[in-house]
Parts: C-alpha cells; structure tokens; sequence
C-alpha cells in the first residue's frame, strides 16, 4: 500500500459534520420563517378586528392570546440565530448577519412586541373599570403605533424570502435544486404545537372578556 493510500486511511472524513454545520443556519432559518408566516396572518386577521371593537372584542382579545406562544418562538429562533452568529458559530457566520437596518430595528421589534403583548394582557386582566386601565391603554396605544412602524420594515425585507423559505419547507416533493433540512418533522411540530397551545391558552382565558364586552356593548367609558 502507497503512502498517499496510507494517509487516506488514516485521515478520517469529516465532510458530513462540515455538512451537518452548514445546515444548523438554514434550519434555523426555516424554522424562524415557518413561524413569522403564521405570525403574519394571526397579525393581520387581529387587525382585522380593531375597526369593530365594540363587536369583536372577545375575538380581538382570542387572537392575542393565540400569538403568544408563537411570537415567544420566534423570538426564541431569532435570538438563538443572534447569539451563534456573535460567538462565531461558522455555520451562522457563513449565512451573514442581517443589513444594518434590520439588525437595528430587531430589539425595537421584540421590545415593542413585549411591551403591546404586555400592556393588552394587562388591561384584559384587570378590566376596564380598574384605576390603571387608562395608562395601559396609553402604554398599548403607543406601542402600536411604534411597533407598526418597526413591523412595516422588516415585513417588506422579511416577507418574500420567509414565503420562499416556508413553502419549501412544506413542499412534499422537493426539486432537483432545492434542499431541505433534516430536522423537518421537528421544526412542523413546533409550530403546530405554539398554534395549539395558543388556542389552548384562549379558550382558557375567554370569560376574562366578559366586563369588556358588557361595557363595549353597553357604550359606556371604561375608567
């Protein structure tokens, strides 16, 4: 046996765990982009319901509820994507981080995020004839409108390739070009499983609408 023999044999092959590394950021990606779709469309059918307040209260209030284990999962993948990238996880730092903008307005998103989902559970739970409804309301109001600010950006940069991303992840075939994870089954139930606890969590905390409803329907001021 030649020694060019000899050194292949000894040299083990790590072109897979090269190939495992450079899949964790697309992973991450799909996962990330799986949740922000579904995020988007809960986004947009709660919008849906603020011009008919008065009707759709309990519906409004159970969307809310229903965002929030999956708004905590993105926010998980996303900050997760965050930390590897800084620690210089080559698989992260391969992919890139995200233009400048983007990576500004992200900690005002999840930060406006935290403070709309804060302020509107608040004012769910104590009612609207309690002492400090008025300044939660203020607290919800304004971070909505810099929260829709933020959003409005990262939706037009995000949107098409979270799109992409999430109908390749669904695909049941894939293309000659095309390339999905392993891990697929995981990342599905993940986001299946936050919709699920979401529902769970709505239905359980429905009748805290009831006062909301009473004075909505009633027409009265709450304070």
């Amino acid at each position: 046996m030649s020694a060019s023999n000899l050194e292949t044999v000894k040299r083990p092959s790590t072109s897979g765990n090269k190939s495992t590394r450079s899949h964790e950021a697309t992973a991450n990606a799909k996962l990330t982009a799986l949740t922000g779709l579904l995020i988007f469309f809960l986004l947009a059918a709660e919008g849906m319901t603020i011009p008919f307040m008065r009707q759709l209260i309990t519906l409004h209030v159970f969307i809310g509820w229903l965002l929030l284990p999956p708004l905590l999962l993105k926010i998980t993948s996303t900050t997760y994507r965050f930390v590897m990238y800084y620690i210089g996880n080559p698989s992260y730092t391969k992919a890139g981080p995200p233009k400048p903008l983007l990576r500004v307005i992200g900690p005002l998103i999840i930060l406006t995020t935290t403070l709309l989902m804060w302020s509107g559970i608040e004012m769910v739970l104590i009612g609207p004839h309690s002492s400090g409804i008025r300044f939660w309301d203020t607290v919800h109001k304004a971070s909505f409108i810099l929260w829709f600010g933020l959003m409005t950006v990262h939706v037009l940069a995000y949107f098409l390739k979270a799109g992409l991303l999430s109908m390749s992840e669904l695909a049941r075939k894939s293309g000659a070009h095309s390339f999905r994870p392993s891990g697929r089954p995981i990342r599905v139930t993940m986001v299946i499983g936050a919709l699920i606890v979401g529902v769970i969590l709505g239905l359980h905390q429905r009748h805290l609408t009831d006062s909301w409803v009473s004075m909505l329907t009633g027409h009265k001021k709450f304070g």
